[in-house]
Parts: structure tokens; sequence; C-alpha cells
């Protein structure tokens, strides 16, 4: 990777012209402006690739480390129930090898002016392949194994198929989830790649892109709401001679939905399919970022309850803390996006009616 000391050194990897010291984009009286908004852009775009990358490997770490990787990795006598271990132990690392060089290239362009296309390039096409083996075996691949393989219905339910069901919502939720954390990462991957190159001037097809973005990160909330609520109220009509004021006798579990109260979960995917809908409306209509983004606070502060200190903390004698460190930065990065993508969808539609450069 290629470090600078100025701005002109930054393109391709490949040293542009010098030019004066006032035209550089160092801030000084003579910067050019459209310059240093170009590379506050970039910084931007690298800063959240590092921190969804730091999440991402947070969430490799600790994947990795409950695969038990001293254990027998091919075990002779296993049942066919059990999932090969070393499928889960390959996806772990793999997620620590995306989420770690991601923190590299992000920290690297955002905090250091070293980066390049080249490398960054490099990083999207090893992460897209890496990430959809993860996403495959740790959101598709665990929980199908354990419906296919269920021998008695999950509390509070009274049949397997009933159970099946909640653990296809608990799959659909974490495709949302999942989405947000790796999806994410390659995303703000593809906009550090695209502020690498020199600016050029808004138009209406980087306002409709950039819509195009909020609208499908903000229907990916909406999504993740619909089967929060779906899950909560199957949760609610099973809870005859299971509940006590509202509590269940006994955990429910379906990652990432996992806890003790139903009506919080209800309410928590009704909200997040609200807002959900509400962001895709803000993606094409600046007028209602402003409300959005309120909005967003509170559906973030009751998402982060739900799947985190209050439903995994109210279980008895202790919830699995391996849920808190899962969630919270999923819970993060599933409310962040969508909001980030109505408002650069705003800025841009700003942009093209100014005739900014990008």
């Amino acid at each position: 990777m290629n470090s600078w000391d100025n701005e002109e050194d930054i393109e391709g990897g490949v040293k542009a012209p010098s030019r004066p010291p006032s035209s550089t984009a160092g801030g000084g009286e003579g910067a050019d402006p459209h310059r240093v908004r170009h590379t506050a852009k970039r910084q931007e775009a690298a800063a959240l690739l590092a921190l969804w990358s730091a999440l991402v490997l947070t969430e490799g770490t600790v994947r990795f480390i409950l695969t038990s990787p001293a254990q027998d990795l091919f075990p002779a006598d296993r049942p066919v129930s059990i999932l090969p271990p070393f499928l889960p132990f390959l996806a772990a690392l793999a997620e620590c090898v995306f989420g770690l060089t991601g923190v590299f290239v992000g920290a690297g362009a955002a905090f250091f002016n070293a980066h390049s296309r080249a490398v960054t390039l490099a990083f999207l096409g090893s992460q897209t392949v890496l990430s959809w083996f993860v996403f495959i075996i740790y959101v598709f691949l665990i929980p199908s194994y354990r419906a296919r393989y269920l021998e008695a219905p999950i509390f509070p339910f009274d049949s397997i198929g009933a159970s099946r069901v909640f653990i296809t919502m608990g799959i659909l939720t974490s495709v949302t989830l999942c989405l947000a954390l790796q999806g994410g990462q390659f995303a703000f991957g593809m906009r550090l790649l695209g502020h690498q190159s020199p600016p050029g001037k808004a138009s209406a097809t980087h306002a409709a892109r950039a819509a195009a973005r909020g609208v499908f990160w903000n229907g990916n909330m909406a999504f993740g709401g619909l089967s929060t609520a779906v899950a909560g109220g199957l949760l609610l009509a099973n809870t005859v001679g299971n509940a006590d004021g509202g509590r269940l006798t006994a955990l429910f579990g379906a990652p990432p939905h996992v806890g003790v109260f139903p009506l919080m979960t209800l309410f928590t995917g009704l909200l997040m399919a609200v807002t959900g809908l509400v962001g895709v409306a803000a993606s094409v209509t600046s007028e209602l970022v402003r409300p959005f983004l309120a909005l967003t606070g509170v559906n973030y502060v009751l998402a982060y309850l739900n799947f985190t200190i209050v439903q995994v903390g109210a279980i008895r004698p202790t919830g699995p803390p391996q849920a808190g460190a899962f969630h919270s930065g999923l819970v993060l990065l599933t409310a962040l996006i969508g909001p980030y993508f109505a408002y650069v969808a705003r800025t841009a539609r700003a942009e093209e009616a100014d005739g900014t450069d990008l």
C-alpha cells in the first residue's frame, strides 16, 4: 500500500503533476474547495469502512473462539444431524480475514492518507468471495441444519412445524442484520473506490443512484422489521400457559430472536418496519430526511434494548454473553446505514441542483 505526503499523489497510486502549494487539499487559503470536498468524502468513506470492518472483525473473533478451534474438526463419529465442525471454523476464520484487511484499508485511507485503487479493488474482490461464504454458513446453513434435524418443539411452541417457522423468521432477520454488516462493508469499500478517482460533476444519474442505495438499505430495515414482528406474533400466539405477566417462563431462542418478552419483540419489529418504510420515502424526498433521522434514533434505542440488554439480560440465571457482543454491533450498523444513504441521497440532489463537483 502506498502513502503520500500531499493530495497530489493520491489518484490511482500514480504521482500527479506537481502544483503550487496553494492548490493542494491541505485546507490553506488557496486550497481548491472542490478538491477539499472530494478528499473529505474519500476520508469519510474510508472511516466508515474502518468502522464496519472493526465490527466484522469483532464478530468473526467471537465466532472463531466459539468454534473451539482446538477440537477435532473432522470427527469420525459425527452424527449426520451435527454440522461438520470445520465449516463454521473456516467461516469464522474467513470473517476475521476480511474484517482485518478492511480495517487496514479503511484506517490507512482515513487517517494516514495511505491508499491505492489497486489495493481497494483487491480487498473488494476477496471480501466478496469470503463474505458470501460466511453468509451462507452462518445465516443459512447452521440454522437450517437445526430446523431440519429438530427432534422436539422449541419453547413455547407445541409443534415442530411451528418451531421451524419461528427459526425461519430468525433466519430472515439475520439476513437483514448480516447484510447490513457484510454488505455495508462492501458498500463503503465501493464508496472509497469511487472517491479514489478524480472529482467529477454532480449529475441526475449520481443523485438517482444515491437514492436507490437509500431505498435498498431502508428496505432492508423494513424487511427485518417484518420478520421480527412475525416472530413476535408467533410467540404471543403461544404464550397461554407459558407466561407470567408478559414474561415467558423460559427463554425462546432462534437467533437473533433470543429472550423472554414476546410483546417487546413484536413492537420492535413493527417500529423497524415503519422506520424502514419512512426511510424509503426519505431517500427520494429530501423534506422527510430530518424527521426520519429523529425516528431512527427511537428505532435504534428500542432495537438495541430488544436484541441485547433487556431480552438477553432478563434470561435466568444468565443469558448467552455472545448474543450481546453480536447483536449490539449488528443493530447499530443496521440502524445507521439506511439513514446514512438517505442523507447522502439528499446531499446528492442538492449537489445536482447546484452543479457542484463531487
